[in-house]
Parts: structure tokens; sequence; C-alpha cells
């Protein structure tokens, strides 16, 4: 049986001749090369291009959820409508593993430490822009975070193995099969895995893809029929449910565990609902790692005791539809879906507004260390000073020479923020009225409230 040192010899071997390989190069975004393992399944592989289009990274997908995720984001017929909030959080929802090159600041503490050694021993110089291997397991709904596991090794080294192997002639006589219109029956290369370590060509037919099915939250028959007591309202609620793009640590996070895959940071889950009739935010939640709802139920529950059962709940995403349509089945509650909610959008792209996007998901590989060793300001200081900016850019005169969209968030940052004193609140107000009796923007939906 091969040792957890030779694993990682095999691993560096195959991922450095994969490193001055070219003819995996040629491939593109949707090829898809699969690699048939002999201990851990089949795994299916695209390319990731650089801007000159130029294959740098690898992408390995497990043949469940990943092979359905692929397709959606790859297949141009699927494609249609995606924008690029869907798209990352499709690329946060499948397990698999990345393969690239990059700094050594890239690393972690133990990978450095090995590769270093590794390199050593088989006199290779360390060092260049992108010459250290940078390689990562992906969970769903976690950051990108270093290789672990006895499987995670081989099935990398596999991966690395078969694309250090390809010619140029595989690209250019075509024999990749491309993901260019949805196709159930579409035949794909495998490449399978011997006792040996070579492997044999072949094909196989792409798994057939599945719609993403959303389930609805457990909802246990003691909260029903607590909630089924409650008053019906006449009131109408908008609700969004979307996947937050910024990472949290779980309680159990410590130094000394962040190389483990199982404590990466986690991506929560958002709930927004909002009141139809007044634009009023009724509720801004997030669900606690792996899609545990419990405390944003026992929040939601709350909600509804307090406001009454609402007649009619909107939503527009199939995520949402998913989470609300038990509870509306159970409490007589009209489920209805909308093409589109642009107050929802609004919310979710200002919640998202401070994330700085995902050039490489590698980018984070040092991010245990960061967690553990700074000190980050607590949220009610970061809500004051917030709102000491916001107050002197109001009485600086300020507000006047805000455009139309940047005015509305600070009538968004002044309606969550109750405790901004009142000449400052009066101000916003007196502004809101000059722009709407001038014509330059509508009477909003939560006007009613703002001017009261």
């Amino acid at each position: 049986m091969i040792s957890y040192d030779d694993l990682y010899d095999k691993l560096y071997d195959n991922v450095f001749a994969l490193k001055k390989a070219g003819g995996w190069r040629g491939l593109k975004e949707c090829n898809i090369v699969a690699v048939r393992t002999l201990q851990d399944g089949t795994w299916f592989c695209t390319v990731i291009p650089d801007e000159r289009d130029r294959g740098f990274c690898i992408y390995a997908y497990d043949a469940q959820q990943g092979v359905n995720t692929m397709r959606q984001i790859l297949d141009e017929e699927l494609q249609s409508g995606y924008d690029d909030f869907l798209r990352l959080e499709l690329m946060l929802s499948y397990s698999g593993y990345i393969i690239d090159f990059g700094e050594k600041r890239l690393l972690s503490g133990k990978e450095e430490e090995r590769l270093m050694d590794y390199c050593s021993r088989r006199k290779l110089k360390a060092g260049g822009r992108r010459f250290f291997p940078v390689l990562k397991v992906m969970r769903p709904k976690h950051m990108a975070w270093p290789l672990q596991s006895e499987a995670d090794l081989r099935v990398v080294a596999s991966v690395a193995g078969v694309f250090s192997r390809l010619k140029e002639d595989f690209v250019c006589n075509g024999c990749v099969s491309s993901l260019i219109r949805f196709d159930d029956k579409l035949m794909v290369p495998v490449f399978s895995e011997l006792e040996d370590g070579s492997f044999t060509q072949g094909t196989m037919a792409l798994p057939k893809y599945r719609e993403t099915a959303y389930t609805s939250p457990d909802w246990n028959d003691l909260q029903a029929a607590r909630l089924k007591k409650v008053r019906k309202t006449s009131n109408v609620w908008m609700a969004d449910c979307f996947l937050m793009l910024h990472g949290v640590v779980g309680e159990d996070f410590s130094a000394g565990q962040d190389e483990l895959p199982e404590k990466a940071p986690f991506y929560p889950d958002a709930l927004v609902i909002l009141d139809d009739a007044t634009g009023t935010m009724l509720m801004v939640d997030l669900s606690g790692e792996d899609s545990d709802y419990g405390q944003m139920l026992d929040n939601l529950c709350k909600l509804i005791q307090s406001e009454g059962r609402p007649r009619q709940i909107m939503v527009h995403t199939p995520k949402a539809e998913g989470f609300f349509k038990n509870l509306c089945r159970r409490l007589d509650i009209k489920l209805v879906v909308e093409e589109s909610l642009p107050e929802l959008e609004d919310i979710r792209d200002d919640l998202l507004n401070g994330w700085e996007g995902m050039e490489s998901v590698e980018d984070y590989a040092e991010l245990g260390q960061e967690f553990a060793k700074q000190d980050y300001p607590s949220d009610d200081e970061i809500q004051r000073l917030a709102c000491n900016d916001f107050v002197g850019m109001v009485r600086s005169g300020g507000l006047p020479e805000l455009s139309n969209q940047e005015f509305a968030d600070a009538m968004d940052f002044c309606m969550c923020h109750i405790q901004l004193e009142q000449d400052v609140v009066e101000q916003v107000r007196l502004e809101y009225r000059r722009r709407r009796d001038e014509g330059r923007i509508g009477r909003l939906k939560f006007s009613s409230v703002f001017l009261r």
C-alpha cells in the first residue's frame, strides 16, 4: 500500500509534468475530458482559460451535482437568462478540485513545507510567478481549501497525470466533446486508470442533465399548528433566498485547524422579506453552516406571530419558491412566482456590495490564518463609523450632489439606522421631496413610511 509521503510525491510528479505539458492548454472552457480513477470514481474536467485564451487552471467536477452544475454553466441553451451572480452561486454548489499554479503566498504553511522538501529532493529551483502548484478541494457552499485526505491526493494526481499526457493532436483532431448546445446524449472522451499508473482511452456518455431541485426546509407539526392559529392579514410579502458571497467561519474554527477542509469558511444563505405595500424590510437573516436553517426558521416564526400571516408571498427565483413552498401550503398562504422583483434584486446587490469578486478561488488559501490572527472591528463599531460618515456628508451639504442611485442608497441607509439624529433625517426627507417634485425620481414604494 502506498504511503502518505509517496502519495504526495506522485501528486507533485504529475502536477509538475502537467505544468510542462502543452497539449491540454489548447482546450477551451466548454471542452470536457473525463477521468475514471481506480478507487475514487469518475471526474469530469474542464479547463478555465485566462484573458489570452490559454488554459491555466483545471476544474474537476464530481459525477453527481458537479456535472449538472457544469452543464448549467457551460451549455449555451442553459446559459440564457443567467446573471453573473447566479453563475457564481452555481460555481459554489458542487464538490470537486482545482489544479492551478501561482505564487508561494497562496500556499498554507504545511503545503509550502511539503512542496519545498519535494523540490529539494528533486533538485528543482522553487521560484517564479506561477511556479507553485495551488491545489484545492471544493465543497458545496464552502471556500476552496487545501487538499487533506488520501482520496483528495489520489484524484488530483490522476487528473494531473491524464492532462499531462494529452497531445496537441488530441485537441486539433476534434477528439474532445464540447457543450455548445444542450444534448442529453453527448459523448465525451474518458481516460481509465490502470493498476500500473497508465491510462486507456475510450468514450462515455455524459450523465443526463437534471433540473436542480430546491427543497423546502422541514417545518414540524408543532410549528405549523402554532402558526395556523395566527391571524391572517391582507398583507403581501416579497421574499428572496440567495447565497451570500462573504465567507463566514464556524463557531468551532480555531488556529491550527485552518487547513482542514471541513473548517473552511462557508457561504450562508440569506433570507430577505419585504412588505409589498410599504417597502418596509421585515426580515434579513442568515443560515448556519451547510444550510442549517434552524435559527432562521425560528426567526421567521416570530415574524409571522408578530405581523400576522400574509395573504400572499411573492418570489422570483426557484430557490425562494422551494424555501416557501411547504410553509405556504400548510398555512394557506398564496405563493406567487414573478418573473422579476426589482426591489429584491436591489437588496441582494446591496448586501453583496462589499464583495470584490472571485478572480481566483485560491486567493483565499491563507484566509484561515487571517481570521485567526486579525482583530476585526465589532458590528457596533462598524455601524458607529458608518453613521458618523453619513452624518458628516449630510451636514456638509453633500446630498444634492448625489446621483439618483446614490441618493436612493442614502435613503436606504437612513431608513435602516433609526439612531440617526432628527435633523439629519429631516434633511434627507427634504431632498427626497425636492427630487420627487422636480420629477427626477418617481414616488418610491416606501415614501409613505419615510415621509410620515
